[in-house]
């Protein structure tokens, strides 16, 4: 609540050019919405505070309730889960942050246990909490606690790149003073040793090149957390693409499982009639003369059964061609090769 509205205003609060009987009863009327407005406050904290009491201490069971849930319930008419969202708000936020912000109501409040409480305060007087709706307020609560993830995770990430650059420091100048115990220790053989001023140089040329590098891991950084953001977006598109692709490759599947299918039938079918054929082609080759040649006839049913499932096999490969052009051509492929393979061992 503002502090405008923490105490009952009077007629010079206000800017009333006369006082008039509907002035009179304006201001009652108003100060009436106040002090409602502070009851129920105070009726929020005290709900919450006794609630916690009477679960933490067990007195529920001096009531006769065997449990804190069986209490509620019964007792208070409160859902067991409604009693611990009391309890756990007022918790969390506290009865100071708990009885100035009691006019959002439980639901609202209870969203505002997810905000860091560093930033909670701050959080409520950006954002008009009260005049936006839970699932707005819910929204919001997770792109500030997504904001804060990506903020921790890159401050950790330069962290480390400074401790990184902390460590070599410590190197550079631990080689320093190596470097200078050596130039006053006494020289027993003639060594050619750096001067001071090529160490500097190096010293120089290495710290040069370890912020070169400091800043080319910040930046780095820095690109991740944007990757990672867009990869997030990117990632919520293409989901949409693959259900379309995978409803397309079931249709197609089912398609080629029914044609599958059908085939089956259809080969089932042909062996029935070229069993039939060749028995009756048997029975014919008894009836004719002797002379007459049996192997003739029987060649003469096979090529018009041959000719039958060509037929049966053109209509299959067609549908299979309409589900899937790619398969479709593969298995038109594979035929021809055959037909070509036979029409030569036959020639």
């Amino acid at each position: 609540m503002s502090e405008n509205n923490s105490s009952i205003m009077t007629i010079a609060d206000f800017n009333i050019k006369s006082i008039t009987e509907d002035t009179m009863s304006a201001l009652d009327i108003h100060n009436s919405i106040i002090s409602a407005e502070q009851t129920a406050a105070a009726a929020m904290l005290s709900l919450c505070e006794n609630l916690k009491k009477m679960r933490d201490t067990a007195l529920y069971k001096s009531l006769g309730f065997v449990s804190f849930e069986e209490y509620t319930e019964q007792a208070c008419n409160i859902k067991k889960r409604q009693a611990y969202n009391y309890i756990q708000t007022y918790e969390k936020l506290g009865s100071g942050f708990l009885q100035s912000n009691a006019q959002l109501g439980i639901t609202k409040l209870q969203l505002l246990t997810e905000v860091c409480a560093v930033d909670r305060y701050e959080f409520v007087e950006d954002n008009d909490l009260e005049n936006m709706s839970v699932s707005e307020i819910k929204e919001l609560v997770r792109q500030n606690n997504q904001r804060g993830e990506q903020l921790t995770f890159f401050e950790e990430k330069v962290s480390t790149a400074e401790q990184d650059i902390s460590e070599k420091d410590k190197i550079i100048s631990e080689l320093k003073k190596q470097n200078e115990e050596l130039r006053n220790r006494p020289i027993e053989v003639a060594v050619q040793e750096p001067s001071a001023e090529e160490i500097e140089k190096a010293v120089e040329k290495k710290t040069k090149a370890l912020k070169a590098e400091f800043a080319e891991k910040e930046k780095q950084l820095k690109a991740d957390a944007e990757a990672k953001i867009k990869k997030e977006k990117d990632k919520a598109k293409t989901t949409a693409e693959k259900d379309k692709q995978k409803a397309i490759d079931e249709a197609v599947a089912k398609a080629q499982e029914e044609a599958k299918e059908k085939y089956k039938e259809q080969i089932a079918a042909a062996e029935a009639e070229k069993a039939e054929a060749l028995k009756k082609a048997e029975e014919l080759a008894l009836k004719l003369d002797k002379n007459a040649n049996a192997d003739l006839v029987t060649a003469s049913i096979y090529f018009t059964e041959v000719q039958k499932q060509l037929s049966s096999f053109k209509s299959a490969a067609e549908k299979i061609t309409t589900a899937n052009p790619e398969q479709g051509a593969k298995l038109k492929t594979l035929a021809i090769n055959f037909l070509s393979e036979f029409m030569s061992s036959i020639s």
